[in-house]
């Protein structure tokens, strides 16, 4: 059963959440993440070609997006 699932993933890293999401047969429709490290960030846009970048966790006000998922991975390693 596929189900459509909107999500933001903070903390985001390269993307574990949403890959874990994806593995377990969701389709990520709106898909939105926030990282800092700009290595992280290259590979998670490679990983995941429509997610929208919403920048730093401390700018996020949760206008404009309402996601059905709110994952985190902090703090990171």
């Amino acid at each position: 059963m596929k189900r459509d699932i909107d999500i933001l993933e903070l903390f985001s890293g390269i993307g574990g959440f949403t890959k874990g999401f994806q593995d377990a047969g969701y389709v990520i429709k709106n898909h939105y993440f926030s990282e800092i490290d700009k290595h992280a960030i290259a590979n998670y846009k490679y990983n995941f070609k429509d997610a929208k970048s919403i920048g730093s966790v401390t700018n996020v006000r949760g206008v404009g997006y309402r996601p059905d998922v709110i994952a985190f991975g902090s703090p990171c390693q």
